[in-house]
């Protein structure tokens, strides 16, 4: 998002405040963990200790902000120097905490702090920077974030005094001076080489490309980091077994750190390239080098944390001069031999040579571990995973992906009972004394707590208690929710301007939600528009007025997106609420795992379509409905069931025939074994009518009923099959089933979802839970509506996704009532299930990862490259509507018609052309490929190859004069 000077001084300012946060981490948080480990809250020495720690904090940033900024200021602006200054400031100061949290063993709540921290930093990052704040602002983004670590329990509050005399206890600063020493010198380390080329080489591709993926190769440090904040309290604590401690750290750090490193090193071009801007993808040769400094330097600060911890300062203080010269020799040489590329082969170099010989000095002291047991083996799967990544990187960058997420979960799902489990190592809650509260003061009273083993635990500490909403963010509550739409959104997000070829249905839509948002009704340059009511467009409306989008119709259309994308997160959050309301919550987490990777799911939601809006407010509307049972209370029965009517309505109003998964269901189920009263039905359907009533009541007092009926008389009539215009059971379209097969590598498993809705649906219908019969009403009604379609009437592609959603539901329901109905099929389902769900996520991945912008590249040639009287012929739909405001631009998809309006380009799709869509006869689009010149072609799986082609007037009169290209049908109008 930042042009590439300004993105050099922002990564060169990131990893300088990097280096500032790791020492702050160290300078603050450790010291501070030992004090809050050994004493007790409310004593003396607790108090003393977090005063100093927060006098440390303010004064140790007060340096670093001075030190930071004037390194900066030798790099960039004074602007990005001040905010730089504004920012280490902020990151000493919101320290304190975190060495409480350490020292408390509270690590959930330090881990979502932590979380907290980084999604307030990169939000209002993406937010000045979208407000053009630059690299300054951006920056800012490091005081934001400083916010999140404030949040921590009361009683670390109540604990601060104001004691200035502190400062005066030497022995305090003496060891916080040797943690911050140490920690100083690796963290320079670790940023070094993003500093300096940035100072040597700034502003150019080259040095912005190696800032960006040294970065990301820096993972294995944050694994360090990790390692290092828990051991080192552990190992600070009296009486610690120092062996059990190291053993399960070293174990731990290592399998993490080592799959790290195996996946950054062998990341393939292809994958990468999505995550690293295209003007860098020049340096992404260097990834691997790059990729064995990180999994260097971080064996140096695990390493060096460690021996800190057991106080073995000589061997650390002289395995960091040596890490120094190794470190900086390597760059200084890499870059005399090759200025960028050099410097990572030298980074690398000095780095592992750096690590290596801090192993050698810790090796003595850490003997007690027993380092050496079991290094051959690790050593050997090492080895192999590294060479199964690289050899699938190579073949194919899906299976790489699939390895690589694979090998990730095993050792995240390894490290669960990786640490020892009896109570002699345990890290158990330190009770506080007694459960109950004092009635007069309201805090808990106090009694005597003996843990077994080690002597640390037998004495009388504060008890802790997670909030209650981390013991339920694994369960059916609203911050499960919120974790799978956000999830969700990230995954839409992975493709979403990249991955899905642009459709004139969504530029149309776009264009009746500008024309809404002129506070008109919905209308096209032909006329008002009433084919589908306006749901939708007023969705559009206002989030085109909201963030005041403007540009050309392809610029907006993929703007417009942003906006599918997030309901689309919000449908699967709501798929995951109602399945956990009448099912398992196993089931509930399947759910939202189909949806949120289902091919066809995120092709709908990733474009500006009707069906993503339309599905939110109905799975709602049902949402409230299976849980509006037993009218304890009347008042609030009436308002939860007229809730639940209007977004249904609002569903019918975003597309009509939703009708079809909302009301009519509702109908069926009152005679259906008594699913719903006539009653709750009646108010339903009452409210659920009237927002499309208010609607035709807009229509007709504007004049436009005769004009609404005349479409939506017509638009039944092509929907019933009456009229075969589109789709395909249209005359001379590609038959459904030849489509399946060519398309079953993308969306196998939304094939059969869709095949299995009505089946599961009816079975559904038979189940003694009246939510899951409503459910299955709906699968009923919308499969049926589908198969009818596609045998019978106008079958369109995106008239799927309500059976697909619905298919989702109702499958994973009639899997947990088999498995209710007949327990010996438990296990077989479950298997069944879960290769289902893994061939799902891999197709869904696919989807999201497969280039497919052929319209969106060729627009970006037309805007940079088009002579400004050159005449460009376009050959489908999509092309005409995007530049029909453009003069240039026109359907003449002959040869002779492109001479007679003198046009010289062409805008070809092979795939829809050679199958007879568009306007082009297909002897056109081979005999381009002999005669013209290709000025940029883009492949992708919709459309093929998508090609602006240059015909030489020359030879296009011939091709002119022997009527190449005729188009075989009216041009004007496209199947």
């Amino acid at each position: 998002m930042l042009e590439t000077t300004e993105y050099t001084h922002f990564a060169a300012a990131a990893m300088i405040l990097g280096v500032v946060g790791i020492v702050a981490n160290a300078l603050v948080p450790l010291p501070l963990s030992h004090v809050v480990a050994v004493h007790p809250e409310a004593s003396e020495e607790r108090r003393n200790g977090m005063a100093f720690s927060v006098y440390v904090s303010g004064l140790a940033g007060l340096a670093a902000a001075i030190v930071t900024g004037g390194v900066t200021l030798a790099l960039a602006t004074p602007a990005l120097a001040a905010a730089v200054a504004l920012a280490a400031l902020a990151i000493f100061v919101a320290n304190a905490p975190a060495g409480w949290l350490q020292g408390e063993l509270r690590f959930t709540w330090y881990a979502v702090s932590t979380i907290g921290e980084v999604v307030l930093r990169f939000g209002f990052s993406l937010l000045v920077i979208w407000m053009a704040w630059g690299a300054g602002g951006a920056v800012l983004g490091f005081v934001a974030g400083c916010l999140a670590p404030l949040v921590i329990p009361w009683s670390f509050y109540r604990d601060l005094r104001w004691r200035p005399r502190v400062l005066l206890e030497k022995w305090r600063w003496a060891e916080t001076s040797d943690i911050a020493l140490v920690l100083c010198v690796v963290s320079v380390l670790v940023g070094v080489d993003v500093v300096v080329v940035g100072y040597l080489d700034g502003g150019s591709t080259a040095a912005a490309g190696f800032q960006a993926l040294a970065t990301i190769a820096k993972g294995p440090v944050y694994v360090a980091a990790g390692t290092a904040l828990v051991a080192f309290p552990l190992l600070r604590i009296p009486g610690a077994r120092t062996a059990e401690v190291l053993g399960a750290s070293f174990a731990s750090f290592g399998q993490l750190a080592v799959v790290a490193f195996a996946i950054i090193a062998t990341a393939p071009p292809l994958l990468a390239g999505l995550v690293i801007p295209q003007k860098y993808h020049g340096s992404l040769g260097l990834l691997p080098w790059l990729a064995a400094s990180g999994l260097g330097y971080a064996v140096l600060m695990v390493l060096s944390t460690i021996l800190l911890a057991v106080r073995a300062y000589r061997r650390c203080q002289l395995g960091l001069a040596c890490a120094c010269f190794l470190v900086l020799g390597g760059l200084w040489v890499g870059w005399e031999v090759n200025a960028v590329a050099g410097m990572a082969v030298g980074a690398a170099i000095g780095a592992v040579a750096a690590g290596l010989v801090m192993a050698a000095l810790a090796r003595p002291v850490l003997a007690a571990a027993n380092p050496g047991k079991g290094t051959r083996r690790f050593v050997i799967l090492a080895t192999a995973l590294i060479l199964i990544l690289a050899v699938a990187a190579h073949l194919q960058p899906l299976l790489w992906l699939a390895i690589a997420m694979i090998s990730g979960v095993s050792v995240l799902a390894h490290q669960r009972g990786l640490l020892p489990r009896r109570n002699d190592f345990k890290l158990r809650r330190r009770q506080r004394a007694g459960t109950g509260r004092s009635a007069g003061t309201g805090r808990r009273r106090s009694s005597s707590r003996a843990h077994h083993g080690m002597a640390i635990f037998a004495r009388h500490l504060p008890a802790r208690r997670n909030p209650a909403w981390m013991n339920k963010t694994l369960t059916r509550t609203w911050p499960a929710f919120t974790f799978i739409v956000v999830a969700a959104f990230g995954v839409r997000a992975l493709g979403l301007e990249r991955g899905f070829e642009l459709w004139v249905d969504e530029m149309l839509y776009v264009r009746l939600g500008e024309s809404v948002s002129n506070g008109e009704f919905p209308r096209l340059p032909d006329g008002p528009f009433f084919l589908h009511p306006p749901g939708y467009f007023m969705l559009e409306a206002i989030f085109i007025k909201f963030l005041g989008i403007t540009g050309d119709i392809i610029d907006v259309t993929l703007q417009v997106r942003w906006l599918n994308s997030v309901m689309g997160a919000v449908t699967v959050g709501l798929g995951f609420l109602l399945v956990g309301r009448v099912a398992t919550n196993v089931a509930a987490w399947l759910t939202a795992v189909l949806l949120a990777f289902e091919p066809f799911v995120l092709r709908n939601n990733s474009h500006a379509f009707l069906e993503t809006s339309a599905m939110v407010p109905a799975l709602a509307g049902m949402l409230v409905v299976v849980g509006t049972r037993v009218p304890e209370n009347r008042l609030r029965w009436f308002l939860r069931l007229a809730a639940s009517g209007l977004l249904f309505g609002y569903s019918i109003l975003c597309k009509d025939f939703f009708f079809i998964c909302t009301l009519a269901p509702v109908a069926a189920a009152v005679t259906w074994k008594k699913t719903l009263r006539g009653r709750e039905a009646l108010v339903l359907s009452g409210f659920g009518l009237l927002p499309y009533g208010t609607y035709l009541v807009a229509v007709a007092a504007s004049g436009h009923f005769s004009d609404w009926f005349w479409a939506k008389s017509n638009g039944l009539v092509r929907m019933s099959g009456v009229e075969k215009s589109t789709g395909f059971t249209a005359e001379g379209s590609p038959s459904l089933v030849s489509r399946l097969v060519e398309q079953s590598g993308h969306f196998g498993t939304s094939y059969l979802l869709l095949g299995l809705c009505p089946l599961v649906g009816l079975f559904l219908c038979f189940s003694h839970h009246p939510g899951r019969r409503l459910i299955g009403l709906v699968g009923v009604a919308l499969g049926s509506a589908g198969v009818y379609s596609a045998a019978f009437g106008t079958f369109e592609e995106q008239y799927g996704y309500g059976v697909m959603v619905a298919g989702v539901l109702c499958s994973v329901l009639a899997v947990v009532e088999f498995k209710e109905r007949f327990s010996r099929t438990r296990k077989t389902l479950g298997i069944m299930s879960v290769l289902f769900v893994a061939l799902t996520v891999m197709l869904g991945l696919r989807t999201e990862l497969t280039p497919d912008d052929g319209f969106a590249r060729a627009n970006d040639w037309i805007q940079a490259n088009l002579p400004a009287d050159a005449r460009v012929s376009v050959t489908n739909s999509t092309g005409q509507f995007a530049y029909m405001d453009d003069p240039r631009f026109g359907i003449w998809p002959s040869a002779p018609l492109m001479q007679q309006n003198g046009a010289s380009y062409i805008l070809t799709q092979s795939q829809p052309t050679s199958q007879g869509y568009g306007y082009a006869n297909p002897t056109m689009l081979a005999w381009l490929k002999q005669h013209a010149t290709p000025m940029i072609t883009t492949p992708g799986p919709t459309n093929g190859e998508t090609t602006i082609w240059f015909v030489d007037p020359a030879v296009l009169e011939r091709a002119a004069m022997a009527n190449i290209g005729e188009p075989s049908k009216s041009y004007g109008t496209e199947r």
